[in-house]
């Protein structure tokens, strides 16, 4: 073999090497772009989750305080005296008690 033969292949060994070196960095460079804008999007797409659970969170508060002044509105001492005159109820005046000084008995018929 010629010196001219054998230091062509020699140094084509080592230029092949680096191509399949440099084709694989750049599957590995692609695979991990892939991988980063997999994960960057997931996030995304959990973070608009999460904003529409928080706009439910306090549409649902807003709504349980509406509800709550509406059952403090109901329990109101104002409003069960309205109601208790509106069953045509009255005040009692005066209790009469009973003395059971006396033994009381109840007749068998």
């Amino acid at each position: 073999m010629s010196p001219f033969a054998q230091s062509f292949s020699q140094k084509s060994t080592p230029r092949l090497n680096l191509s399949w070196m440099n084709i694989g960095s750049f599957a590995v460079l692609i695979l991990l772009c892939g991988v980063y804008i997999f994960h960057v999007n997931h996030v995304v797409s959990e973070g608009y989750q999460i904003r529409a659970l928080e706009s439910q969170i306090s549409e649902l508060s807003l709504q349980n305080q509406k509800l709550e002044v509406v059952s403090q509105q109901a329990e109101s001492l104002q409003n069960v005296a309205h109601a208790v005159t509106m069953m045509g109820f009255v005040r009692a005046d005066q209790p009469t008690y009973l003395s059971s000084a006396a033994p009381s008995y109840a007749m068998a018929k």
